[in-house]
């Protein structure tokens, strides 16, 4: 019983993770808010999740702001073009669906495949940059292929990742009417967490894909 419960036994090391998942959690939220660093902050969030967190390879703040930091340059460009083509297609999509006639929701239609296919290249863009330290047009090819190659894996993901923006939507909406729970809003704090390290498992076996080869005796983290 006392292994159970000392610093090496199962229950602290999964609130140790759970504990610094939190804690990226937070940072995470905190270095989206200026919009133009979504890309940056989402891809120093994985980075530290799949790092430290998943594979216990340094801290995880210190190593949340070492890709944050290292991809700004890369990022910030990113951001501004992503978020900007995603309003578009989001706005397209409502303008057709609420037309409400045969051509409208044929356009509906495909702005929506558009929509899912644009979601697929953000969420393996991440991923990508955090791994890569290439330019940004072979990383944008590399996220592309992934989305059509692996495309189940792009369902899981988008499905994963679209449920958890709903739940923390709804949640909002409910707290901003007075009828939420503080629970239900708290999550906001934990669940984009559990699902970026839920995430790696699906994310990973995909870009060892495109990884070179192992040097023999190489022990890099992101060859375990």
């Amino acid at each position: 019983m006392g292994g159970f419960f000392s610093s090496d036994g199962p229950l602290y090391q999964f609130l140790d993770k759970v504990g610094h998942l939190v804690l990226l959690n937070i940072i995470w939220l905190l270095c989206c808010l200026p919009v133009a660093t979504i890309i940056p902050a989402t891809t120093a969030f994985y980075y530290a999740t799949i790092k430290s967190v998943r594979r216990g390879h340094g801290y995880a703040f210190k190593e949340f702001f070492t890709s944050f930091k290292n991809n700004l340059g890369r990022g910030i460009p990113l951001s501004l073009v992503l978020v900007a083509l995603g309003l578009l297609l989001t706005f397209n999509f409502k303008v057709s669906w609420q037309a409400q006639t045969k051509q409208s929701t044929a356009f509906a239609m495909v702005y929506l495949v558009l929509l899912f296919f644009y979601a697929g290249f953000v969420i393996y863009i991440c991923p990508v940059l955090s791994r890569f330290s290439i330019r940004v047009r072979p990383l944008a090819r590399i996220a592309s292929i992934m989305v059509f190659r692996h495309l189940p894996v792009t369902i899981l993901l988008v499905a994963g990742t679209g449920a958890v923006a709903v739940f923390l939507y709804s949640a909002a909406a409910a707290a901003q009417s007075g009828e939420g729970t503080s629970p239900a809003l708290a999550m906001l704090f934990l669940l984009p967490g559990i699902w970026c390290f839920a995430s790696t498992y699906l994310v990973e076996p995909v870009l060892k894909k495109y990884m070179p080869e192992k040097p023999e005796g190489d022990k890099s983290w992101y060859y375990e």
